[in-house]
């Protein structure tokens, strides 16, 4: 009877710690996150997914940047990105394209609530996290300096 005590005991706690140990790194390994994808293009992205999870379909530039998903899981290491481009009226799709880099998301920070994924025209893609709502990469920040340039000189043209 004695021996039967233990070894429910004994495997009981054998199983308590092998989940432990597997929550733990896990832990270490997954991180939830908030997605925003920042679309640099003039087109539509439709079903941009990063390993086969769909996070969104951002809007062409300027109108991108907006929170797409919610409690995505992300690990460390490389990621692949594919999207579709929209055609004419935005429901219309072509081919799925890959990104033409292979991004990683490196080692993620403890503190990052939000993961914003940035797509460049010339289908690169770059990750960066925040704590707080993302903004601008230092290339879409050049961008979007152009866009504005245009935007002032078709104003002024008008």
């Amino acid at each position: 009877m004695l021996n039967k005590i233990v070894s429910r005991r004994t495997l009981l706690a054998g199983a308590a710690l092998w989940l432990v140990g597997t929550s733990s790194t896990m832990a270490q390994s997954d991180k939830v996150l908030d997605v925003y994808i920042f679309n640099y293009s003039d087109q539509t992205l439709l079903d941009v997914s990063v390993n086969q999870v769909r996070m969104g379909s951002p809007g062409p530039y300027p109108y991108s940047g907006r929170r797409n998903k919610v409690g995505a899981r992300f690990n460390d290491g490389p990621q692949t990105v594919t999207w579709r481009v929209a055609g004419t009226g935005g429901q219309e799709s072509g081919p799925i394209v890959r990104s033409s880099n292979t991004p990683t998301m490196g080692e993620i920070p403890s503190d990052a609530r939000n993961l914003s994924i940035h797509i460049y025209p010339d289908f690169t893609v770059e990750f960066n996290f925040s704590r707080r709502v993302p903004v601008l990469s230092k290339r879409g920040e050049a961008i979007d300096a152009d866009y504005r340039r245009r935007k002032a000189a078709q104003s002024g043209a008008s």
